[in-house]
């Protein structure tokens, strides 16, 4: 007799509806009502596994076969996965400032999704010849009457090294990369040491098995389990940031790009919570869309594409995130806090949307038509004139809009501060010890407008220009329109550099001329082509 393992009953069918459905003979004959739940060695599953995958050779009405082939890369990932845990099993450690912050990164590789397998009966026949499975190999199922209680029976001699069955009496449904990451790589030279590969071995799987289940129910649990689940919004990845680090990830920004990303979703939460961000409440933090609001997972990757991005130290190499590190140190630009660095995204969207929502230029006129200045206006006027930033045919509440403007603030600051036109380095701010991040923040704001008056008045400078610049989605113009075929084409992820280089180019032509130098060095700097401009 061989080795039994407990297991769960799980009776799942819908009485009258599920007995209504066409069953007939085989591959589609009527399933038992239930299925089971246990767990068990990866060494003993491997071995009572049979894995049939699909032959790209035979039609498809023919094969019997419903994997996917193995894809090597994938059982690789996954076993780094559960030697490092997420992040560091995608992380390439040579781009770590330090080796120590592999303990950090470091998280439990676990693998609680079950694995779905059929356990064959002995009517069952597998293959072109329709070979039944053994006696002596076949796993058997008892379940006690009137209860959830069953026990799994594993044939007797399973882990000897000569068992080989000609037909394996489990067959996979889903998980395949799960167990073939599980195999002891054998192969000459791999990263994996014997002491490693004996580990996984005792790692325990678990899995939900049905018990002689017809070849098209397979296909179709195959379905439904990998097609039809839905992948979990971006933005819901990065709200649930702050729980897998330790609190010394914000202070790092050179290596992986989780440390940078980290920071970004800090600062994008800081401007979503914040009473005097003008992006209060107008970032969707846990996914979907909604008109003059940006998803969290865009304004997270436009920070990092801006104010947080890497610079190499060298003089010909673009430009650099003010909020960045040089490459190969955590040591950031500006010695600023993440109140700082708050409180400073804040005042430059404050100073673009005062602007922008008492702007006169055609283009506003075109969208809202002729209304006072905001001030003016009575509290309808008022709702009208702030579509102008926050409405859902502005270009300010979209991915492009943000990611164009922190880019091209972030371009021209710090080609400004490199050629000593201004100075970031003068603010003198420290938290109070009893100060919440809002009561922080906002007095980070105040000491700013005191501290740093130069910088401020670029901004206000870089704003103005920034009235005149068309801000009208390409939904709010007919076809007709001679301005659509430009608003559209800041459409999609080449939309991003597009609107970047026009903001530069219409600066650089508007602006007073030491900032229309400036610019174009920054448009020199990001080595953008004349004809782009």
């Amino acid at each position: 007799m061989g080795m039994k393992i407990p297991a769960l009953a799980v009776k799942q069918w819908l009485i009258p509806e599920w007995d209504e459905i066409s069953f007939g003979e085989p591959p589609r004959t009527r399933p038992e009502p239930h299925f089971y739940i246990f767990s068990i060695s990866a060494r003993t599953l491997k071995k009572l596994t049979g894995v049939y995958r699909r032959d790209p050779s035979a039609p498809p009405a023919e094969d019997m076969g419903i994997q996917r082939r193995h894809m090597p890369e994938r059982s690789e990932e996954i076993l780094r996965y559960i030697q490092d845990g997420f992040p560091l099993s995608r992380i390439d450690r040579k781009k770590l400032v330090n080796q120590s912050e592999v303990s950090d990164l470091r998280m439990p590789g676990w693998l609680p999704t079950s694995v779905v397998v059929n356990i064959l009966t002995p009517n069952d026949h597998v293959g072109a010849h329709g070979t039944p499975v053994a006696t002596e190999h076949l796993v058997k199922v008892a379940k006690q009457a009137e209860s959830s209680i069953s026990e799994i029976e594993i044939p007797d001699g399973c882990l000897e090294p000569e068992w080989a069955p000609a037909v394996h009496p489990i067959e996979v449904i889903d998980g395949q990369h799960r167990l073939w990451a599980l195999e002891e790589p054998e192969e000459e030279g791999s990263q994996w040491s014997q002491e490693f590969r004996n580990k996984i071995d005792d790692i325990e799987i678990p899995v939900v098995a049905f018990y002689g289940l017809d070849r098209t129910w397979q296909a179709y649990l195959f379905y439904t389990i990998n097609q039809l689940a839905k992948r979990i919004d971006t933005s819901m990845v990065f709200d649930l940031y702050p729980l897998l680090r330790t609190e010394d990830w914000l202070l790092r920004f050179e290596g992986p790009n989780i440390y940078r990303e980290s920071r970004a979703q800090d600062l994008t939460i800081l401007l979503w919570s914040q009473p005097e961000s003008p992006w209060k409440d107008r970032i969707i933090r846990l996914g979907g869309r909604e008109k003059g609001k940006v998803a969290q997972a865009a304004f997270v990757r436009s920070l990092a594409a801006s104010f947080i991005k890497r610079w190499d130290g060298g003089t010909r190499t673009g430009i650099g995130g003010l909020y960045g590190a040089l490459k190969g140190e955590h040591q950031t630009v500006l010695n600023w806090g993440r109140e700082q660095q708050a409180a400073f995204l804040i005042m430059a969207w404050q100073e673009l949307r005062t602007i922008i929502i008492n702007s006169q230029a055609k283009w506003a006129t075109d969208l809202i038509g002729s209304l006072p200045p905001f001030d003016e206006c009575d509290d309808d006027n008022k709702a009208t004139r702030e579509k102008l930033f926050s409405g859902p045919d502005s270009l300010l509440a979209s991915d492009q809009g943000v990611r164009g403007y922190l880019c091209v603030i972030n371009d021209i600051l710090w080609q400004a501060h490199a050629n000593n036109f201004i100075s970031l380095t003068g603010w003198a701010w420290e938290r109070g010890s009893k100060m919440s991040d809002q009561e922080a923040i906002s007095n980070a704001l105040e000491t700013l407008r005191n501290q740093l008056p130069q910088p401020i008045e670029t901004i206000q400078s870089l704003c103005t220009c920034l009235s005149d610049f068309d801000w009208r989605m390409s939904s709010a113009l007919s076809q007709s329109d001679a301005q659509y075929t430009q608003q559209a084409a800041y459409r999609g992820s080449g939309g991003y550099k597009e609107i970047r280089r026009k903001m530069l180019a219409h600066i650089r032509e508007s602006a007073d001329p030491s900032l229309a130098i400036l610019t174009a060095e920054v448009i020199d700097a990001l080595n953008y082509e004349p004809d782009e401009d």
